[in-house]
């Protein structure tokens, strides 16, 4: 699909996790082969050592890619797009309740397609500044509440300190995502589209990476 602009992480921060994803894939399919060569020759507590060591660094390959790659906000002339985990917040599993488990399972994605006339609300900033600045019945204060109530002290410090991309419409619809990381100036270039297609948008900011987009 071809769009008018498109925000997602940067470029710098994309070759920065290339390189850790490469050399950790290269490591990983090295111990692959050194797991089977174990096995084949007997010893099978090396063998059983390497089979970790391959899942893990498969599974933080895996866990990198969906982190960096996975997510977007994208725009046309008629309409917003915003693809993003299923969790709303972050790149692996955190719904299964054994803990280990679920930071070694990718988040699947989900993608939502928003009319850009029907948008009434657009907000950036923390989680914090988004709950003041949402709708009562906002299924963001659902969304963000299971992370503010867990006993994960990682997880509620990573939710609770990314800026927020959340969307508004006049039907009572609520989108919303993450954006750290990316293009700054990307995900402006999409605000100022939408802004032009739709004036009567209502654009509220508090992040220091998007102040030349304050107007409140």
């Amino acid at each position: 699909m071809k769009y008018s602009a498109k925000a997602c992480t940067s470029k710098k921060y994309r070759r920065t996790n290339e390189i850790a994803i490469i050399f950790v894939g290269l490591l990983s399919c090295f111990g692959l082969v050194m797991m089977i060569y174990e096995f084949i020759t007997g010893k099978v507590l090396f063998g059983i050592s390497y089979l970790i060591a391959t899942f893990l660094g498969f599974t933080y390959v895996i866990i990198r890619m969906n982190t960096v790659f996975a997510t977007y906000i994208a725009a046309d002339k008629d309409n917003v797009y915003m693809k993003n985990w299923s969790n709303d917040f972050l790149p692996y599993n955190t719904d299964s309740p054994i803990k280990l488990i679920s930071e070694f399972v990718p988040a699947k994605t989900k993608i939502v397609e928003i009319p850009i006339i029907e948008i009434s609300k657009i907000a950036i900033g923390t989680k914090n500044f988004i709950k003041r600045n949402a709708a009562e019945e906002s299924s963001f204060l659902k969304s963000i509440k299971k992370f503010e109530n867990t006993h994960d002290s990682y997880k509620k410090k990573a939710v609770s300190g990314m800026d927020i991309f959340y969307i508004e419409t006049y039907d009572g619809g609520c989108y919303h995502m993450p954006i750290d990381k990316f293009e700054t100036a990307n995900v402006v270039k999409i605000i100022k589209n939408l802004q032009k297609k739709n004036p009567e948008i209502d654009l509220r900011v508090n992040s220091r990476d998007y102040r030349a987009l304050r107007t409140k």
